[in-house]
């Protein structure tokens, strides 16, 4: 990516109803039969992004398949065999509705619970023909450790989701929407050799040489078949140097930040620390931070005093290319946004919002 940019935004990583969070079923059908995708609320979907592009936000970081619950179809070895036919129905209806409010979307395809053990799948009796619910050992740790596994992701399911919005594709007119990809939410916690962060619902974890070559080879596919950049977000501030190696293709370096008082070991707090003194002359997003955590976080972690304004005026302050809180669908402890601060930004920088932003 040449020339400055910043990219005023938010995750909504799953969509929320107010009961409801569809973690991992916002895009095609589901393991357990039924489809809940974005198509089928599209109106619902629609008042999120209007009230984001109210508030002033130009992207939203969005979660695609999750743990793998959603849009894949797989084989009797557990590798994907495909799409199955309701996902591109979700994403272009995702899409349109980003399109119509200014919005790009910046998708995560997998999280890094998908290596987690006791993912939901699904699996054909042999001798009656039913489909059963089960729950996976190891997650779909295999499709990433094995080379048949990954070949199957990238030629099945990567590369055809990348190549239908970008400019040779069958939706072309909706490639200005997709402002960028990540092939992993948060792998700090899922890399072999890290153990201080590997969690212990891996139980088999990625060595970081199968992660970085998987990483490289999805940068060359988006730069190869997509307008879009490419980023990662890491979980641990410890961890941004393996992102910075310029083989993995990265255009934007991206850290999460959850520092709590009761444990400083756990995360480092990176306010008031300017991005040049983390990756030098590197394009740095703050994609992950607590929106309103002085007011509202886990019982079991103390967040530091710092409010939703005082985060959005340091990244703007200290060189970042955004600051993205967590999260506008407020489906955790951590809450919804609250909506003060992000006019109060809008006044301050009417440059960097949304024009549909109400001030």
């Amino acid at each position: 990516m040449t020339g400055p940019f910043y990219w005023h935004g938010c995750n909504y990583p799953w969509s929320f109803d107010g009961q409801t969070a569809y973690y991992g079923l916002d895009f095609g059908a589901n393991v357990w039969g039924s489809h809940l995708g974005v198509a089928t609320r599209r109106q619902r979907v629609a008042d999120d992004f209007a009230q984001m592009a109210g508030l002033g936000f130009t992207a939203a970081r969005w979660f695609l398949f999750c743990d793998g619950r959603s849009g894949i179809v797989y084989d009797d070895r557990g590798y994907p065999e495909g799409l199955d036919a309701r996902v591109f129905g979700d994403l272009d209806a995702a899409l349109e509705i980003a399109s119509g409010v200014g919005i790009g979307v910046s998708f995560v395809m997998l999280d890094h619970r998908w290596l987690f053990a006791g993912v939901a799948g699904a699996a054909v009796d042999p001798v009656t023909g039913e489909t059963l619910q089960v729950t996976l050992p190891e997650g779909r740790a295999r499709v990433l450790l094995q080379p048949e596994g990954r070949e199957a992701l990238f030629e099945r399911v990567l590369e055809p989701v990348v190549a239908r919005y970008g400019p040779g594709g069958a939706r072309r007119d909706l490639s200005g929407s997709v402002l960028a990809y990540e092939l992993m939410n948060e792998p700090d916690f899922v890399v072999e050799e890290w153990e201080a962060d590997l969690s212990r619902r891996v139980g088999r974890p990625l060595p970081f040489a199968v992660l970085a070559d998987a990483v490289a080879r999805f940068s060359d596919l988006v730069h190869a078949r997509s307008y879009a950049a490419t980023t990662l977000g890491g979980a641990r501030l410890r961890n941004l140097w393996a992102w910075e190696d310029a083989g993995l293709g990265l255009d934007v370096l991206q850290v999460h930040s959850y520092p709590d008082l009761r444990d400083t070991s756990r995360d480092v707090d990176l306010y008031g620390t300017p991005a040049e003194a983390l990756v030098g002359t590197r394009p740095l997003l703050l994609g992950e931070f607590p929106g309103n955590g002085p007011e509202r976080h886990p019982a079991r972690c103390t967040p530091p005093p710092t409010t939703l304004d005082e985060y959005l005026e340091f990244a703007v302050g200290a060189g970042y290319v955004g600051a993205w809180p967590w999260s506008f669908s407020g489906t955790d402890d951590y809450g919804p946004l609250p909506h003060e601060p992000l006019r109060r930004f809008a006044r301050a920088h009417p440059g960097l919002v949304n024009p549909r932003c109400t001030l």
